[in-house]
This record gives structure tokens, sequence and C-alpha cells, in this order.
């Protein structure tokens, strides 16, 4: 399943951790304790068309490189997130919020999917990256 313009390519995100991985000499069980997020979701990003956006930005993260790598045709030029360190990457809803406008908002406090954070920021034209924030657990 491959994305279209302007979506988040769930199956290179995973591609790459998987050669990251290797290149590492890496377990997925290693990947899933560094990022906190379960093997099994990592491994079944190879064939999702839509995952929850902290995890995904958790791997994001872990790699080192910009959300935008993996938006098809991406309209933005992205930034890369910082790696994990004593905390992790999450979507900072009251930012979405205020990018998203119809009878559907997403409310503060709640999650969203790696496609509708793309879908906002490529509608806003600003980084994915800036529509995160750093949260202690």
């Amino acid at each position: 399943m491959s994305a279209e313009n302007g979506q988040f390519d769930l199956s290179e995100l995973s591609r790459c951790i998987d050669e990251t991985r290797a290149d590492r000499h890496l377990t997925w069980a290693a990947i899933s304790e560094q990022v906190g997020v379960a093997t099994s979701t990592i491994r079944r990003f190879a064939t999702a068309s839509d995952a929850e956006a902290d995890g995904v930005l958790a791997l994001i993260g872990w790699l080192g490189v910009a959300p935008e790598q993996f938006v098809v045709n991406s309209k933005v030029a992205g930034q890369p997130l910082p790696p994990a360190g004593e905390g992790v990457i999450r979507v900072d809803m009251a930012l979405v919020v205020d990018l998203l406008s119809g009878p559907r908002r997403a409310r503060p406090g709640t999650r969203t999917t790696i496609q509708r954070l793309v879908a906002a920021a490529q509608a806003s034209e600003v980084p994915v990256a800036s529509l995160t924030r750093w949260s202690p657990i």
C-alpha cells in the first residue's frame, strides 16, 4: 500500500527503521524499549495506512530525521525531531486545534493520528516538528 501525495508513508518509515535497526545491530525489542512504542506497533507500520502520531514521532526522533522525509511530495521543508532523551515527543494538540477547522475539530488533550497531523501541517504549510512538544512521560 503506497501513500498518496501529502500523506505520511508509514511503509517507508518502517523500511528506514528496519535499515537503521540492522545497521545498529539492534533487536526490535531494543528499539521498543528505547522509544517506548510496542514492538508489535513498530512492525505493523510496514502494512498500516495510519497510526497514532505520538508513537510515530517517537520513532522519527529515534531516527533523528524530519517527519516530512516520509510525506509524499511534501509542500513543507521539514525540521529534524530531536532524539529521545528523558522524555518523549508528543503532538501539541492545542496547536493542532488552532490549525484545524470544521465540526470534527480535535480537543486539547486528545490524541491524533499521523495522517491527521500531517494533513494539518501540510494545509497550514508548517513543519510537523512545530506542532510537537516534549513531555516527561
